[in-house]
């Protein structure tokens, strides 16, 4: 079967400029012997071949190892190409070493082609014989190719890419923080950029400059990325002529977004925190999993049992918890204790717990995951039943907050234990289709008796962002953008930039469900893919291929 073609590739691009003369020097070096050279772009498709004889041509031919065709390692497996674009480094591969069989009696030499100005990977440069040709000689061949077209890469700079330059070495130079630059066709990032933010922060990073790059001329922007980083991106246009050749920005980490009030100990009680959740429309949700976890919580809570409820920051698990309880019973309280509380005082709170409650009362339990060793055992003794066997002590219903990874912890299973029933709430980018209601909700209750509402093209930039934050970060979003239309329709220039920052194709669900099977198998495996692959019951090419569709770092 034939590789996919791709007709509309540039065959003239400035990659295929800059190597002409060594692929003319190259094939000159080779014209004797049995070899071709290739060149392909930054996804292994092929945009220039050379072969030394008619003989070499008609053998390459019949495998579609011709220009346009695509030899990414996910397409066709190991070969001198497509791995070479994978592990980033140059490769011999010699016959029975490729993947697919009629590639094995072929040997291939290939090195990746960098831009030194921004040190991506543009293509490879390939030297392919009959694997009875072979020799080591093509290695190091093709690597000294390689350098070649990489030194006349970087005398290509246009007066734009040289501005640019400049001025992010001039920045780079004064500041020991990340500095990234981006133009129209560069990327620049030191040292700490790398250190500081993931490949896939990194690219929402870039792309929230290019949104901002045409409409301001500096920046000083909080961005929050798919990680939950939050950043700070401060930094200056840089302009040539009128023209706008790139930015230049500072890149600062900020500190953890607030956590909730603290408990504060008062003559030797803990003074509670209410938590104030809004009163309509949270509950509602097209979500079969959100139904779920809202049934689950609703039967527990009408019984008296404790319920752990599982989950990502953010997802609203505790706005849950608290408009169930009021929906049962009409006017109870609800008080949350964090982890940092239990675990400053865990006598205090585990005492509170068993005091008699004026009304119908729910204790929630925030982030229990993060409790120390210590006071794990004191609270699954609050939590269990009294010693006579009786019902639990605890003086109304608790419920605890945690993120799914606790149940893989043996240190808890104690406490766990002491929970009656379980819930997940799913994130927000697994319910888009409660994106509306959520927003006409948050809306009203951020802006009560203002006629605000959402235009078209506001909820698609909504609907296409990915929502680390989940919840939270959404009601943050809308905070701001009401800042800047505080009545009337909200026009998606009144979001802040990063919400246009929407990975380049929204996944469907079944895409993300692939998606977090591959990061569950590796977080299993300890990163291992070789173990992973086992484990999910795919091919090592598909694994590394599905790594770099959904832009994986672990």
């Amino acid at each position: 079967m034939a590789p996919p073609y791709s007709p509309e590739l540039d065959f003239d691009a400035r990659l295929v400029r800059c190597a002409q003369p060594v692929l003319d020097q190259l094939s000159k070096q080779i014209a004797d012997l049995p070899i071709s050279v290739a060149l392909t772009d930054e996804r292994a498709r092929l945009v220039s071949r050379r072969d030394s004889n008619c003989w070499i041509a008609r053998m390459l031919d019949r495998v579609y190892f011709a220009q346009g065709f695509d030899y990414a390692e996910g397409v066709v497996g190991t070969n001198g190409v497509g791995t070479v674009l994978e592990f980033g480094e140059s490769m011999h591969v010699v016959g029975a070493e490729h993947f697919v069989e009629s590639l094995q009696a072929f040997a291939c030499a290939g090195a990746p082609v960098r831009d030194p100005f921004t040190g991506r990977i543009e293509g490879v440069l390939d030297l392919s014989c009959m694997s009875e040709h072979s020799t080591p000689l093509m290695h190091s061949l093709v690597r000294s190719a390689a350098r070649q077209i990489e030194r006349n890469l970087l005398t290509d700079r246009d007066q734009a890419q040289q501005a640019l330059f400049d001025a992010y070495s001039r920045v780079e130079m004064r500041s020991r923080q990340a500095v990234l630059a981006v133009g129209r066709r560069t990327v620049l990032g030191n040292s700490p950029l790398r250190d500081l933010l993931d490949a896939r922060d990194q690219e929402v990073l870039q792309d929230h400059v290019r949104f901002v790059m045409p409409r301001h001329a500096t920046v000083d922007d909080e961005v929050e990325l798919p990680s939950g980083t939050c950043v700070r991106l401060r930094g200056a246009r840089v302009e040539l002529g009128g023209d706008i050749a790139g930015m230049v920005a500072v890149v600062s980490a900020q500190p953890d977004l607030p956590r909730p009030t603290p408990v504060m100990i008062e003559n030797g009680r803990p003074r509670s925190t209410t938590v104030d959740t809004p009163r309509h429309g949270m509950l509602e949700s097209r979500s079969p999993a959100w139904r779920a976890a809202a049934a689950t919580v609703e039967t527990a809570i009408r019984a008296g049992t404790p319920v752990l409820v599982l989950g990502e920051p953010g997802t609203g698990r505790c706005t849950l918890l608290a408009e169930v309880h009021r929906l049962v019973s009409g006017s109870g309280q609800v008080i949350a204790l964090t982890a940092d509380e239990v675990a400053a005082s865990p006598s205090q709170i585990c005492a509170r717990l068993r005091e008699p409650a004026s009304g119908p009362t729910l204790y929630v339990l925030r982030d229990i995951d993060r409790l120390p060793a210590k006071s794990l055992g004191r609270l699954a003794d609050a939590l269990g039943p009294a010693p006579d066997g009786a019902p639990g002590r605890v003086s109304g219903t608790v419920a605890a907050m945690a993120s799914e990874a606790i149940v893989e912890h043996a240190s808890y299973q104690r406490l766990l234990a002491a929970f009656g029933a379980s819930a997940i709430v799913p994130a927000l980018r697994h319910r888009r289709s409660d994106l509306p209601g959520l927003v006409e909700a948050l809306l009203t209750d951020l802006a009560p008796h203002r006629d605000t509402c959402m235009s078209r093209d506001s909820m698609r930039v909504l609907g296409g962002y990915d929502w680390p934050g989940n919840v939270r970060q959404l009601k943050r979003v809308l905070s701001a953008a009401l800042a800047r239309r505080p009545v009337g329709v909200i026009e998606a220039a009144d979001l802040p930039a990063f919400c246009q920052s929407v990975p380049r194709s929204s996944l469907r669900p079944v895409d993300e469900t692939e998606r977090d099977a591959i990061v569950t198998a590796l977080r299993e495996t300890g990163g291992n893919r070789v173990a992973a692959t086992k484990a999910l019951g795919i091919a090592r090419s598909t694994l590394y291929r599905k790594i770099r569709q959904y832009g994986i770092t672990i």
